[in-house]
């Protein structure tokens, strides 16, 4: 089996290197459409399934199926036949739907391989992605799966008091671009058949496009990471931005209560507030759970804020941040960065190591040499700002480093300054 198995992700993965799915992150997406993978657990049988897919064809929608083992047999298997060819994917959910963060390694083996086997024996393919029963994981089910981990929105639709209207509110509130819908096709769940009578055509109006779990990261030009659950496969949204200067660099590692993230990796507030919504901030770090940014203000106990800000974006490896976010938490507290004692990158949840954090801005934004000060045009005001700020005379700060760097050589000094009065000295041409 381990030789087949081999076999098989080989050829699927020469296969997907020519067919796009294995892109580097941020690489464009081949189409701005808006994406959802509605998913569906706990099948296959003959009586729901074939429901749901009768559904999905009506609305030529591609779906994935993730598979409980168990459920599988010889008349069940020609409905999931009839999903394959229908576009659909065929993924695993384990064999019993056991809860595997209390399994060994060999228990948890024993259980994708079921699956596999029995998968490969219907569609001559292996299932590409896992997702844990109960959403319940361990170190040990990361180590012994070698596919990537999906989780999703729920829809609500396990539990026994919930009705279609519910299920459809739930699926048409959380959809959005990148989202994975969690919904469940096992036997008898007819409140589900019922709310896709609602949920198809209503996203079908809002203009979405209904794809696999493979062909959305495919779409989204990114590569599914391992030590990792995906809800959702986000579009990289900081094409249009450049380089202005590195905040971090080294590795730093710490859990939720270590304190060193108070002082580690620290945002300087006067400069977010002087780029407006211009600037993103982007981080490479290694951990299950994205970083977060803490908005900390502290004056008594009555009149104290701490925010955690979530990523717009990440992939497992690379996390950005966008202004606009930022904007909005302080906007709801009616503050300003400035009120801020501190904001600060962290992890929030579990242990992290974070290597590199960088401050970009708006292609365009940082066009203007010279101008550190982003006010739009190069002036005297922004040579006295860099040779204030070379003195390291206190409370200096440039809006814009990039945009100093004249030589260029990726760092300021007295050089650039000379060439900054240069430039101003000769009407703004430094030839």
């Amino acid at each position: 089996m381990k030789i087949k198995r081999m076999i098989s992700l080989l050829i699927a993965a020469v296969i997907a290197m020519y067919s796009g799915f294995y892109l580097n992150p941020g690489a464009q997406a081949a189409s701005d459409a808006k994406l959802i993978a509605l998913t569906f657990d706990d099948g296959p049988n003959t009586y729901t399934t074939p429901q749901v897919l009768d559904l999905l064809e009506e609305y030529d929608a591609h779906a994935s199926f993730f598979l409980i083992g168990d459920k599988i047999n010889a008349d069940s298997a020609e409905v999931v036949k009839r999903a394959y060819e229908m576009g659909c994917e065929i993924n695993s959910h384990s064999k019993t739907h056991s809860d595997m963060s209390e399994m060994t390694a060999e228990e948890i083996q024993a259980e994708m391989t079921y699956v596999d086997e029995y998968v490969y024996s219907i569609i001559g393919e292996y299932p590409r992605f896992f997702r844990p029963p109960y959403l319940s994981v361990s170190q040990v089910m990361y180590d012994a799966i070698d596919i990537p981990f999906i989780t999703g929105f729920s829809s609500g639709d396990s539990k026994s008091d919930a009705t279609a209207q519910a299920v459809a509110d739930a699926v048409l509130t959380a959809a959005k671009d990148g989202a994975i819908i969690l919904m469940h096709d096992f036997y008898g769940n007819d409140k589900t058949v019922e709310a896709l009578k609602t949920i198809l055509p209503e996203l079908r109006s809002q203009g979405y496009e209904f794809v696999t779990v493979s062909e959305l990261f495919e779409r989204r030009g990114e590569t599914p990471e391992h030590d990792i659950c995906y809800s959702e496969v986000q579009k990289y949204p900081c094409d249009g931005y450049i380089l202005s200067e590195n905040l971090f660099t080294g590795a730093v590692s710490g859990d939720k209560d270590w304190s060193g993230w108070n002082d580690t990796i620290l945002l300087d507030g006067e400069q977010l507030e002087a780029l407006g919504d211009t600037y993103a901030i982007e981080v490479a770090y290694e951990s299950t759970r994205p970083p977060v940014i803490v908005l900390h203000r502290w004056k008594s106990a009555e009149d104290n804020l701490w925010e955690a800000v979530q990523p717009a974006y990440y992939n497992g490896k690379k996390a950005c941040f966008l202004a606009e976010d930022l904007r909005a938490v302080l906007d709801e507290y009616g503050m300003t960065y400035t009120d801020m004692n501190k904001i600060m990158l962290r992890t929030f949840v579990t242990e992290m190591t974070i290597t590199k954090a960088d401050l970009l801005v708006k292609d365009g934004t940082a066009s203007l040499m010279g101008d550190v000060n982003l006010d739009g045009v190069f002036s005297i005001a922004d040579a006295v700002a860099f040779q204030k700020w070379l003195l390291a005379i206190p409370e200096q700060e440039l809006s814009c480093r990039q945009n100093g760097d004249l030589c260029p050589d990726s760092k300021l000094d007295i050089l650039d300054l000379c060439l900054m009065k240069r430039k101003l000295c000769s009407g703004g041409n430094t030839e």
